[in-house]
């Protein structure tokens, strides 16, 4: 009797280690699809170019009015005087003043165009960390193998590699067969508006594009060491942004004398409430995808086994990822406090407290669905919840894997990176290219540098390996625009 009841269990624990162990073993790596294609040479032209724009100070602030309009203008002169040929065969439309659309005329109307987009300003540099840079944030010095300064990641390499990958393509007389437009914003850094007039210029053109291109996802080598191969994440969609302001008021008074609670206790044990109670883990297509398509080649058998078995393992898919903060923003709605303001003297009990938290919001769920969260887990009416700020937004749509901007992108990629896996990638950060999703399917965020290196940080540099890189990979994504994708 006692022989049977523990036979069954037995049973069904070895059958299912052996599922689990079969389907492990089974389940191959991602495939190397690399092709032995050379990137293109890199011209010296195209260094000098890149340390020049630099060198600009295109930089973007909150309040817009505070711009350098000259550093903005010489931006644009020094592409004119950079790219000759591009400002010859391309036809040139300024919005909003110093944003920019390039039209290239493709030879076959019926083919729906390809965007490829970017944007020319930066971010400040804090004066406080200046003297940590190893070269002048500004200088665009070539040392090290690398172009030193604020803009050389985000996202000067991406304009200088998609108007040299046009200027070198025009010198050897290629012609599209479907119309290329080059976008170039220059107030994405400030959360400006011009993407958007961008937008409704080529709205009131008609244009309906196959595939928007623009800056987001890299290679990552660095942080995916399990996995011997580098990973080329592609974004194919973005997390919703919202700004909350928490603010309480309690009568306040001489420090000598403190009740029991004050606005500042009450605020506090908000926030600690929204810290212990985080939104529940959630894995999205994108995710899924990409576990599918690097967790095979891990070389943690655990994490193999996990990501060949995800019907049993999900939950501890859920629980690795989350334990990193790269991988906890790629599966929940994070909230983080990032202003907190109260109080006037330090033997002053203040009577208003208040800070600002911003959240990433998961596809899935919406600006509405996060505020109604902050008011049930806070659960205090003393805490007053309100939005804060301009750019509150829902999350993007996602583009398909199967789209055909994704599949050209996955080919390029094979062709300009050598056994490389490419993924798809949940974007966290915000870029232009949301509002280009009213005119297109297929907005694909991806340029192939590899790990960026102080990006909007101190000592900001491009690898001159990258910009090769970067310069062949458009290259490529416009010669076989002129062929159908299979």
């Amino acid at each position: 009797m006692f022989k049977k009841i523990f036979l069954i269990p037995g049973i069904a624990i070895v059958l299912l280690i052996a599922v689990l162990l079969v389907n492990t073993f089974i389940t191959k790596p991602w495939p190397d699809k690399t092709s032995n294609k050379e990137l293109l040479p890199l011209p010296d032209s195209a260094i000098q170019h890149m340390s020049q724009a630099v060198q600009i100070p295109t930089i973007s602030y909150s309040d817009s009015t505070a711009i350098d309009t000259v550093a903005f203008k010489a931006f644009g002169q020094f592409i004119e005087r950079a790219y000759p040929l591009v400002h010859q065969h391309l036809s040139k439309t300024v919005i909003n003043q110093f944003s920019f659309v390039f039209e290239w005329k493709g030879r076959n109307d019926s083919l729906p165009p390809f965007i490829l987009m970017s944007h020319y300003d930066v971010v400040p540099v804090e004066e406080a960390t200046i003297d940590n840079w190893k070269a002048p944030p500004f200088s665009g010095a070539v040392r090290d193998s690398c172009i030193w300064g604020r803009g050389s990641i985000d996202n000067k390499s991406g304009v200088i590699a998609r108007l040299e990958a046009t200027e070198y393509l025009l010198r050897k007389g290629f012609v599209p067969e479907r119309t290329i437009y080059l976008c170039f914003g220059h107030d994405e850094e400030a959360n400006g508006g011009s993407a958007d007039l961008v937008v409704r210029y080529l709205e009131n053109e008609k244009v309906r594009a196959e595939m928007v291109l623009d800056e987001g996802g890299e290679i990552s080598v660095e942080k995916t060491k399990e996995v011997k191969r580098p990973i080329a994440l592609i974004g194919v969609a973005e997390k919703g942004y919202a700004s909350f302001e928490l603010s309480v008021e309690k009568e306040g008074g001489h420090s000598m004398i403190p009740a029991k609670e004050t606005a500042l206790d009450i605020l506090a044990a908000a926030l600690l409430r929204i810290k212990n109670d985080l939104p529940p883990a959630r894995l999205t297509a994108p995710v899924k995808e990409l576990l599918n398509r690097i967790g095979p080649s891990s070389e943690i058998f655990v994490n193999r086994m996990a990501a060949c078995n995800m019907w049993l393992f999900r939950d501890f898919a859920k629980s690795v990822l989350s334990s990193k903060p790269e991988g906890n923003a790629m599966v929940r709605t994070t909230i983080v406090p990032t202003i907190f303001k109260s109080g006037v003297k330090d033997n002053v009990i203040p009577g208003e407290a208040s800070a600002i938290i911003n959240c990433r919001i998961l596809p899935g769920e919406t600006v509405q669905l996060v505020e109604k969260y902050l008011q049930k887990t806070i659960n205090d009416s003393r805490v007053k919840i309100m939005s804060f700020g301009r750019i509150n937004t829902d999350p993007t749509t996602t583009t398909s894997i199967n789209s055909p901007a994704f599949r050209r992108v996955e080919n390029a990629i094979y062709k300009n990176v050598q056994h490389v896996i490419p993924a798809p990638h949940l974007m966290p950060g915000r870029t232009d290219s949301r509002y280009y999703r009213r005119i297109s399917d297929g907005v694909v965020n991806f340029l192939p540098g590899i790990d960026s290196k102080g990006y909007h940080g101190v000592n900001e540099r491009l690898p001159i390996s990258d910009l090769r890189r970067c310069i062949s990979f458009i290259s490529t994504i416009i010669e076989d625009g002129n062929s159908s994708i299979r």
